[in-house]
């Protein structure tokens, strides 16, 4: 009798049959949750990029230089950052995202109060030969109010909220922001994107795509 050796036994077969058959059918499935989320995500964002809004309530800005963390004694002029924050149920409060890791962002129910805390705010802790030099300096603060039309330059969708930028028509600037806030993590499939729109349009009005072309 030749001595052998068994390469695969009926048990190692079944075994591995079932992890194709898991395979077979997790595979899929992922890739249907992912292509969901997408969709989800998708169209939010297209219903939303490249429409024309019209605010109902006042939305907020700050104006402001920013020295270069690197080389202090560059600055960058005239940078914009959209204020206003809605959430789900409808409450709004404005803030200032934080530019550095060390400070936390800015926030209060009073946009001139946000402004006044910049002014008090990111202060270089060294002295150059220009002096203590502060890294964010406030400008001015604009407030669009109702009736101002703007163009939805941008969707940006994070972890707990949904950012829209808005520049105005026939100008490439940033104007202002205006955020949704959740209180947790949005769901992968994006069921969220009804709130969303509810909040959204408790400041601005979305115009159909072709209430342009009928001025």
């Amino acid at each position: 009798m030749i001595a052998g050796h068994v390469v695969c036994s009926s048990r190692d077969m079944s075994s591995a049959i079932r992890l194709v058959l898991i395979l077979y059918v997790a595979l899929p499935t992922a890739a249907s949750l992912h292509a969901a989320e997408r969709s989800g995500k998708k169209a939010f964002e297209d219903a939303w990029e490249g429409r024309r809004v019209v605010v109902k309530r006042a939305l907020y800005s700050v104006v402001y230089d920013e020295r270069s963390r690197v080389l202090p004694l560059i600055k960058h002029r005239d940078r914009v950052s959209g204020l206003t924050v809605v959430t789900p149920i409808g409450t709004f409060y404005y803030q200032f995202d934080a530019r550095r890791d060390s400070e936390e962002d800015i926030v209060d129910q009073d946009p001139n109060r946000i402004v006044s805390e910049l002014r008090t705010q990111y202060y270089r802790d060294m002295h150059l030969d220009i002096g203590s030099v502060r890294d964010v300096e406030p400008l001015m603060l604009v407030r669009y109010s109702p009736g101002v039309a703007f163009i939805v330059s941008k969707v940006q969708i994070d972890r707990d909220r949904v950012r829209l930028y808005f520049h105005k028509d026939g100008e490439a600037d940033l104007a202002t922001t205006l955020t949704v806030k959740f209180p947790a993590r949005l769901s992968n499939e994006f069921t969220e994107s009804g709130l969303i729109d509810d909040a959204l349009t408790r400041f601005v009005t979305r115009e159909s795509p072709d209430a342009g072309s009928r001025k």
